[in-house]
């Protein structure tokens, strides 16, 4: 019973992950004018949607695989205080982040960040689950979002938080893949419904994703080479992006939501995600599933958590998947 507990936290993460593979690839496909239902579509864009979801797909499924046969290890599941603390915390912060966004003003990805790091400076112990709960405090009026549903999908995030307190740790953008599971949740009842959006331009996509690639670094940086840790890094990337980009750049409300999303696996843990190089890797991904997820769950919480999650899960694979397949040692030698 008690693995089953630890397996349905990892399942409700994975599912998260995969929907939004999904919905990134499809967004892409339409955007080139493939169609994946009926695999219709030329040129040389549907080829590069096809391969590149491919081996997303593909890398995103090995890793799952991996961490999902580690959770079925994990022996017993005790609900501490801690825990309680944990869940009181997500579920507190959801409702204030989205007090701050809307009623304030001060829009999700500023809001969001502003709790992020008052909670990391008034408390080391329960910042990330504050976090966590802000990501469902960024749902938004046009997925029908109010105080109400928002205190919902926070109390659903909360009880998803526990149960998968010990699957995922360390990949970025788990504790907004969390709150998507508690948006998702609401909305399953009713208390939430999607807007709609549209993919970007080819020239700003590739804006967005540069974007990405920087933002995952400069939190990978302040978090790990800064030693802040992954919530204030994360936080500082989002409030300068969330303050500045949209006064002084075109379109500048989207490369805040892009740069807050990669700041997400910008979080990740070294051990996931090992050193620049992977973690430019990693930013990128999550701004190409950014741009591709652009028409889908447009104003839920912890979509945007749920993108580098799924980006860092993919990433990870790759680099699995190159370990396995790489030739070592004498095998290397040929001729």
């Amino acid at each position: 019973m008690n693995r089953a507990i630890h397996a349905v936290g990892a399942g409700a993460l994975a599912a998260a992950g995969a929907g939004m593979v999904v919905a990134s690839i499809a967004g892409s496909a339409t955007a080139v004018g493939w169609d994946p239902a009926t695999v219709t579509g030329s040129g040389a864009g549907s080829f590069v949607v096809a391969l590149v979801g491919a081996l997303a797909a593909t890398a995103f499924g090995y890793a799952v695989l991996a961490e999902a046969r580690q959770a079925l290890r994990i022996e017993g599941f005790e609900l501490t205080r801690t825990d309680l603390g944990n869940a009181a915390a997500v579920a507190v912060a959801a409702p204030v982040t989205y007090a701050t966004s809307v009623r304030v003003g001060v829009g999700p990805v500023v809001a969001a960040a502003l709790v992020g790091l008052c909670a990391a400076f008034l408390t080391e112990t329960y910042d990330a689950p504050a976090y966590c709960g802000s990501f469902v405090g960024m749902a938004t009026p046009a997925a029908g979002a109010d105080l109400g549903s928002v205190a919902a999908a926070g109390i659903a995030a909360a009880v998803v938080f526990v149960l998968a307190k010990r699957v995922f740790n360390g990949f970025g953008g788990k504790l907004g893949t969390t709150a998507f599971v508690g948006c998702l949740s609401v909305a399953a009842l009713g208390g939430l419904a999607p807007g709609t959006g549209t993919v970007p331009e080819p020239t700003a996509a590739a804006g967005l994703v540069v974007a990405a690639a920087v933002a995952a670094l400069a939190t990978f940086a302040v978090s790990v080479r800064l030693g802040y840790g992954p919530v204030v890094g994360s936080a500082v990337v989002g409030l300068v992006a969330g303050l500045a980009c949209p006064p002084l750049l075109a379109g500048g409300d989207a490369v805040a939501a892009v740069a807050f999303c990669a700041s997400f696996a910008g979080m990740a843990a070294p051990a996931r995600i090992p050193g620049p190089g992977a973690m430019l890797l990693a930013g990128g991904t999550a701004g190409v599933a950014f741009v591709g997820a652009t028409p889908y769950f447009v104003g839920f919480g912890g979509k945007l958590g749920t993108i580098a999650f799924a980006a860092c899960l993919a990433t990870a694979g790759v680099l699995s998947l190159g370990r396995l397949l790489a030739p070592t040692g004498s095998d290397a030698v040929t001729g």
